[in-house]
């Protein structure tokens, strides 16, 4: 197709006669680098790519806010960054005394950054809390939450799950302080974790300094900044300057750039984050199941991740990646690219002339727009006009999920600790991420199968089965999982990638005179 290519090319045209201008504005937002090129010595400068959703871990629903999130709350569970088996947290031990209770067992003498005590009382209006926030499909199968002791916490569940462990190791395992049920929480919030919040300038920057009560090893830098650019250019042109130690979610096509400066570790792993389109069900022409397949046949994966991310990236046709225990070879087949395929399931949806409107909405970068024009001309080829409104991820989140606003979103799901996490949170019917509230029949019994024991080959099968109902149905369209382009000062040293693809950068460290 050269279709593709002319738009897509057009569209990094009109990106990058603003470049030189956006450059300029992080350059003067960033302000200037320390003596020599770098930022001071005991601050330690990161960029993330959206203003956080919410500094309240219960509150916000964005995936991309892990990264701030991180160093203000300590979680209840860790997890291995390779394979996301769970570790230690603030508790120190966790066990099944019956199939469907989790016992805790808290660290003694934990604190919060205020000086209150972490003990299993705060741990039990901490998950009282999120059960009544926007995630609160995290825990809708825990029943009751109990302290019997100052250590020890009792998760009672309707059905035995065990993806409950690991549930602990995301937003319903960040601790929050006493303080949550003020007002102005989420503008001064207290947690457990490494640093505290000095200051945030939405638009700008969080800044952040060493928490003297972290239970852990302290972590090696005293400041740790994080400047919100939301432009993947602007950040890489920041890393090349100096203004900047470190920054994921990059773009592929800068990848030469960054590796040739000599000043800077580039990676890109694939991991759990993949791109989509989001599918309100209950909305037409997405109420019809003929129109979803068509949809995920007409989409040529490969040559989006070509066009998109010069082909940092890998296919997505289930909601898991190759490297996951939990991915189903079998069903690799699912959803070739078959136009003649789609054209024939579109007539017999009543569209065989096309006419068919798709609203869908996106972030506003140039990544973006990219990869929704190559969406767009695909789409076009079985009779479907593809309309994108570029906005704010947070305005654009809104807009589809909550207000209903548009028939579809192409926008990442960045996956979480567990896969019955990510099963649950993006095909349930009472989900956040299902505004339309359609069930997929007999998914919940799969899904309820899948975490009813603690045995992976017992869980991966029946993941592929479930794999096999959502094909079928069709409620998304997978599009790929990224290799999330990360690139840092050669003096910064301590970054392990992980699978879930949300990095921890707290513990980072620099080395004097960088």
């Amino acid at each position: 197709m050269t279709l593709y290519r002319t738009t897509a090319s057009a569209v990094v045209r009109r990106a990058l006669l603003g470049l030189l201008g956006v450059a300029l504005l992080v350059t003067a937002a960033c302000g200037a680098p320390a003596q020599g090129g770098g930022t001071t010595d005991t601050t330690l400068t990161v960029a993330i790519s959206n203003n956080p959703s919410s500094l309240d871990p219960q509150a916000g629903p964005s995936g991309t806010d892990h990264v701030a999130l991180y160093p203000l709350y300590a979680t209840l569970v860790e997890f291995d960054p390779a394979t996301l088996k769970a570790t230690p947290g603030l508790a120190e031990s966790w066990s099944f005394t019956d199939p469907t209770t989790l016992q805790l067992k808290l660290r003694p003498g934990l604190t919060f950054s205020d000086g209150s005590p972490l003990d299993a009382a705060a741990v039990k209006a901490s998950l009282e809390r999120y059960r009544t926030q926007t995630n609160k499909a995290d825990l809708s199968n825990v029943t009751a939450v109990e302290a019997p002791d100052a250590t020890t916490v009792l998760l009672k569940e309707k059905t035995p799950d065990s993806s409950l462990v690991l549930v602990l190791a995301d937003r319903a395992g960040m601790v929050v302080g006493p303080t949550a049920s003020n007002a102005d929480f989420a503008q001064k919030p207290v947690g457990a974790g490494p640093y505290t919040l000095v200051s945030y300038s939405p638009g700008d920057r969080l800044v952040l300094k060493r928490n003297p009560s972290f239970y852990g090893t302290p972590p090696p830098m005293e400041n740790l900044e994080m400047r919100i650019i939301t432009d993947p250019k602007a950040a890489a042109n920041a890393l090349l300057s100096g203004q900047i130690d470190f920054a994921d979610n990059l773009d592929a096509n800068d990848m030469p750039q960054l590796q040739n400066s000599g000043k800077l570790t580039v990676e890109s792993p694939v991991g759990l984050w993949f791109d989509m389109i989001y599918f309100n069900l209950a909305q037409k022409p997405l109420d019809d199941v003929r129109v979803r397949q068509a949809i995920n046949l007409a989409l040529d994966r490969d040559e989006i991740i070509q066009g998109t991310v010069n082909g940092q990236g890998e296919p997505a046709r289930q909601p898991l990646p190759t490297s996951h225990w939990a991915y189903d070879k079998a069903n690799d087949a699912i959803w070739p690219h078959d136009v003649a395929r789609a054209k024939q399931l579109m007539a017999e949806a009543g569209y065989p002339a096309g006419g068919v409107t798709l609203t869908s909405v996106a972030t506003a970068s140039p990544l973006e727009i990219r990869r929704n024009e190559i969406i767009r001309s695909q789409l076009a080829e079985i009779g479907i006009d593809y309309r994108v409104q570029s906005m704010d991820t947070n305005q654009g989140v809104s807009l589809y999920f909550e207000k209903q606003g548009t028939n579809a979103a192409q926008y990442a799901w960045s996956g979480r600790p567990d896969p019955g996490q990510t099963y649950n949170r993006l095909f349930a019917q009472n989900s956040y991420q299902n505004p339309g509230k359609v069930a997929i029949p007999g998914l919940d019994q799969v899904l309820t199968q899948a975490v009813a024991t603690e045995d992976t080959a017992q869980r991966a099968a029946a993941y592929a089965r479930a794999d096999k109902l959502i094909a079928d149905f069709a409620p998304y369209a997978p599009l790929y999982f990224r290799g999330d382009v990360t690139a840092y000062s050669t003096s910064v040293t301590g970054y392990t990638a992980s699978l879930l693809g949300k990095p921890k950068v707290a513990f980072l460290d620099k080395k004097s005179g960088a």
